[in-house]
């Protein structure tokens, strides 16, 4: 259930993952509106990355732009204290620290738009792919966190 804290994550494929001891890094975008009806395959529905977001150790969230606020959205589903900002100059290095000092962890990177678009986010994990060959990082396709479309605030 969201916000019920760390728990073991399901990705695509069915199953629970396998936590290897380097840990796993989970690459999502933010988006406007409903994500695509059409599910490709290999990729995340809403739920499960709400999923995701909940049993994640951390969160960390790029920069906004283009009037996308990943951290805004990241917090409909993970609890403040978990969500940490990153800056695209130091994004590499923050990540590399989090998982040396949490063999097994899992980590959701969460960018404005879609992933595989931002140039800073993919030079962040390539970076840190060359620090920690050994780490797990799971890319689905195309834009999957939305924040829900009911305000919590009656009107």
């Amino acid at each position: 259930m969201t916000g019920d804290g760390p728990a073991t994550p399901h990705l695509p494929g069915g199953g629970p993952a396998a936590r290897p001891r380097a840990g796993t890094l989970v690459v999502l975008g933010t988006g406007p509106g409903a994500p695509p009806a059409r599910q490709e395959p290999g990729d995340l529905d809403p739920t499960t990355a709400a999923d995701l977001l909940a049993g994640a150790d951390a969160v960390f969230t790029g920069p906004g732009t283009g009037g996308a606020d990943p951290e805004s959205a990241v917090l409909f589903y993970a609890e403040a204290w978990r969500v940490e900002p990153l800056a695209p100059r130091d994004a590499a290095r923050r990540l590399d620290v989090f998982f040396a000092g949490r063999p097994g962890a899992t980590g959701v990177l969460v960018t404005a738009g879609d992933p595989a678009r931002d140039v800073a986010v993919q030079a962040a994990v390539e970076g840190l792919c060359r620090m920690r060959p050994e780490l797990l990082v799971h890319r689905p396709a195309g834009v999957r966190v939305v924040p829900p479309v009911r305000s919590p605030l009656a009107y």
